[in-house]
């Protein structure tokens, strides 16, 4: 992990290229799909809220090592959570 600021940027990046990914199959969609891809949007949006507030909290424990674990556990958690969003979003095009 280079550093938490390129973390929050990671974070960005990919939530706000996941969103034009959703708003794209929301423009070709049926319109049954498109509550489902709404939803979606709504998740990917809460997580790059939860993710950003995690990362700007302080981590009170000063050992160097810990640290890394915390945030590197915080980067990994992001990750799974983006594919799962991801894998909901091509399920609907099943």
């Amino acid at each position: 992990m280079a550093s938490i600021r390129d973390l929050k940027k990671d974070v960005k990046y990919l939530v706000g290229h996941f969103i034009d990914e959703c708003y794209t199959q929301l423009a070709f969609s049926v319109i049954l799909d498109q509550e489902n891809t709404l939803d979606i949007i709504s998740d990917a949006m809460k997580l790059r809220e939860e993710i950003v507030k995690k990362l700007n909290a302080t981590f009170k424990n000063q050992d160097k090592i810990s640290g890394k674990s915390h945030y590197n556990a915080i980067a990994e958690d992001f990750y799974n959570r983006i594919i799962e969003l991801t894998e909901r979003l091509n399920s609907l095009n099943d």
